[in-house]
């Protein structure tokens, strides 16, 4: 194990840069759009988003688990909930005209109410992708093959090629703060829901790169969620 802390040091310092390391031209690329998505409105009830758990007994209860029920969950409540947290981001930073919106990618694999199979979410919508089987093999999503054993998984992806624009290594840093708290308060709504699941870095986005089309740069995954019932039920 290294004891010499100078590389690390510099990764540090080089987060209060705000020089684009890059070209600076994202305003110039956008991210690949997706022309044959199908929209979905998801039909959700307000009494089935309504928490069973207050913050404290939230705050109490939350586990990260890797120990899912067979049950599907109702894929529209998390489409739902994942498009309010987004939009939430959007009102709190205000930063999405400059350092890029932020986007979510569902994949469903045990669904109620709507296919299973891979959705997209942003501020304006959700879209359905892609069907199950498009996905390949689920272990390949990440790095614990536990993780493809949850009812579905939540990939938070950013623009880094704006955010690098916007304010150099400093971007990237914003953005990966705006993914960790927006992925959290998912985590925690799904979790005040009586659901469980865990967040991880290890999602493996060069498995699904071609059906979210990822280019690493200007849409890139920084982290994720499971999300399925407790074993118990």
């Amino acid at each position: 194990m290294r004891s010499d802390l100078t590389s690390m040091t510099a990764v540090l310092e080089g987060f209060g840069s705000r020089s684009s390391t890059s070209d600076g031209r994202a305003a110039e690329r956008r991210p690949v759009e997706f022309p044959h998505a199908v929209p979905v409105e998801p039909a959700v009830a307000a009494d089935e988003l309504r928490p069973v758990h207050d913050l404290r007994e939230t705050l109490d209860r939350r586990r990260s688990s890797l120990h899912y029920a067979p049950r599907p969950v109702r894929t529209e409540a998390v489409l739902s909930l994942l498009g309010e947290v987004i939009r939430r981001d959007r009102t709190d930073w205000g930063l999405d005209a400059e350092a890029g919106p932020l986007e979510g990618f569902v994949f469903a694999l045990r669904s109620e109410g709507v296919p299973p199979g891979l959705y997209r979410v942003t501020a304006e919508g959700s879209w359905h992708l892609a069907g199950l089987d498009a996905i390949g093999p689920l272990e390949n999503l990440g790095v614990q093959r536990e993780f493809a054993t949850a009812a579905g998984i939540v990939a938070m992806y950013a623009d880094l090629d704006q955010a690098d624009t916007w304010a150099g290594a400093h971007g990237y840093r914003v953005s990966a703060n705006r993914v960790a708290m927006a992925t959290y308060d998912l985590n925690f709504r799904f979790q005040a829901l009586g659901l469980v699941g865990t967040l991880f870095g290890g999602f493996i986005p060069s498995s699904v790169h071609r059906l979210v089309q990822s280019d690493g740069s200007s849409r890139h995954s920084l982290l994720a969620t499971t999300y399925a019932h407790p074993p118990q039920d």
